[in-house]
């Protein structure tokens, strides 16, 4: 069979992929959106509430969470999407996994919360941080208990129940959080919150899918799918260790302190192109997997992916680099104030993450899980070479300038990768991100010159007229190339907005 009897015969089994994928990528930007609106607005509050060492304590306890979370991934998951052939018969086996870590985890936990509060943590704080971490713990039992069957939602693109699905937890999370701590200004605002969200989200699992788990093993089914999650499993060990590590060398090495102010700095300059990256790679993945053996329509995916985007992170990591002090220092009490020059430096790193976001998810849909694991054996190699006389010299501004340079050396080699197996060239690779680049640079020339003639004194007015002039320049500048050019921009535009559009002409009709 040629390549294009396989193309022709990939569009007949699935001829409205990328229209799912594009209204799958909608409701899961649409989540991420809602998540930013409410994580800015809790972190903001938490943090102007709490000293830095009761900052550093739940950023302890939601560390300690990741690690046992990413040590212990199985991958089940991701094989149950990547499978081609029908899952329901492996379900009930990954749900008996799922429960079995839930326990191991907690216990963990639970046993080693004494001898983690005593590092790095004030003695009178000491009983204060067993007992965070024990409760935090509940977190990850609830969690073990969850539907197996929603793996379904992302499986079949059904990406508007993840939605509904994941708001009431988030809704409940974040208005607790906030609440609680407008109250009583306490780290158990927080964690009562987080635990009440989790066992809201068990709850939703149930409501939101009719299948029903059943407590039954088959030990060749775990094997099967351990076969393509144990790839998963080293991944997400050795990209923890790249995303997290730092957070664990400062905690180790700085204290708490330092800790809670990198911490915030990472979750403020990298929330907005996390929230791309993550909406980019659920999307991207089991799309990606169902024309996984037809490499021109898979070719043509992973650029116009690339191109969406660069059409997003680009700007949003540009508006933080020059926007974050402005913002720090508005919003932020004086005691976080030194997270500015964090915000920068890590701004840098979120804009090389987000666009090796499509990398990963390409490599994943295509079992090249060997090749990805290389590359973040490499990447970790040199933050070890890096981080530690680095932030020796200047804190935690060293800790952030090292994570950005192993990005900066590794992502042309993720790029040959890529190259490679789609059997493209580099400037296919590169060409979608120069618009963005070019009209984001012109936005930073207009907010530099607004800042110098008009906004010279930084007020909550002046950041929000700056922020509105950036973003309307940024649109100008890529309607106009692209008018001008192919207007592959406004066809993207129109694709993504077209579920949005379809019903609300359907609801004009129903209503006529």
């Amino acid at each position: 069979m040629t390549e294009l009897d396989k193309t022709n015969q990939s569009r007949k089994e699935e001829p409205d992929l990328y229209k799912r994928s594009i209204k799958g990528g909608f409701w899961v930007f649409a989540l991420k959106l809602t998540t930013q609106g409410l994580g800015i607005a809790k972190s903001i509050i938490v943090a102007n509430c709490l000293m830095l060492d009761n900052l550093g304590l739940i950023g302890v306890a939601a560390l300690l969470i990741e690690i046992l979370n990413t040590f212990s991934e199985s991958g089940v998951n991701a094989a149950l999407v990547q499978k081609k052939d029908d899952i329901s018969d492996y379900l009930n086996t990954a749900w008996v996994i799922s429960i079995i870590r839930g326990i191991l985890l907690f216990l963990a936990l639970y046993l080693t919360a004494p001898l983690f509060a005593s590092i790095k943590v004030r003695q009178e704080d000491i009983p204060l941080a067993i007992s965070v971490m024990r409760i935090m713990g509940l977190c990850l039992l609830i969690q073990g208990f969850r539907n197996i069957g929603v793996v379904y939602f992302q499986k079949n693109l059904e990406f508007h129940k993840t939605f509904w699905m994941s708001l009431a937890g988030i809704l409940t999370d974040s208005i607790l959080s906030i609440t609680l701590m407008l109250i009583y200004r306490n780290v158990w605002s927080v964690i009562i919150a987080r635990l009440i969200s989790a066992c809201v989200n068990f709850i939703m699992s149930y409501m939101m899918c009719p299948y029903r788990p059943k407590f039954h093993f088959v030990p060749s089914k775990a094997k099967e799918l351990w076969k393509f999650g144990k790839w998963i499993f080293g991944g997400r060990i050795v990209s923890f260790i790249l995303t997290q590590g730092d957070d664990f060398f400062v905690w180790f090495y700085l204290g708490l302190p330092d800790f809670a102010l990198y911490r915030y700095a990472y979750r403020f300059a990298l929330m907005p192109t996390t929230h791309i990256t993550y909406t980019i790679s659920t999307v991207s993945f089991p799309a990606f997997s169902r024309i996984q053996n037809d490499l021109p329509r898979l070719k043509e995916a992973y650029l116009k992916v690339l191109k969406f985007t660069a059409l997003f992170s680009v700007p949003a990591s540009f508006m933080i680099f020059f926007m974050g002090p402005d913002f720090v220092h508005l919003f932020l009490e004086e005691h976080l104030h030194p997270m500015a020059i964090i915000l920068q430096i890590l701004a840098v790193k979120g804009l090389l993450k987000s666009l090796n976001a499509t990398r990963g998810a390409l490599l994943k849909s295509l079992d090249k899980l060997k090749a990805r694991l290389h590359l973040q054996w490499l990447r970790l190699v040199i933050l070890g070479i890096l981080i530690y006389p680095l932030t020796k010299m200047w804190g935690i501004a060293g800790t952030a300038l090292a994570t950005v340079l192993l990005n900066v050396i590794v992502s042309p080699l993720g790029m040959l990768v890529a190259k490679r197996l789609l059997k493209c060239t580099l400037f296919d690779l590169v060409k979608p991100s120069l618009v963005p680049l070019g009209a984001s640079i012109g936005m930073t020339l207009g907010i530099w010159a607004m800042k110098s003639l008009v906004f010279t004194e930084n007020t909550y007015l002046s950041f929000i007229a700056l922020c509105t002039f950036a973003t309307t320049i940024y649109i100008g500048i890529v309607w106009a190339i692209d008018f001008s050019l192919d207007r592959s921009y406004n066809a993207i535009i129109k694709e993504q907005l077209s579920p949005v559009l379809n019903k609300i002409n359907r609801q004009k009709d129903n209503s006529a």
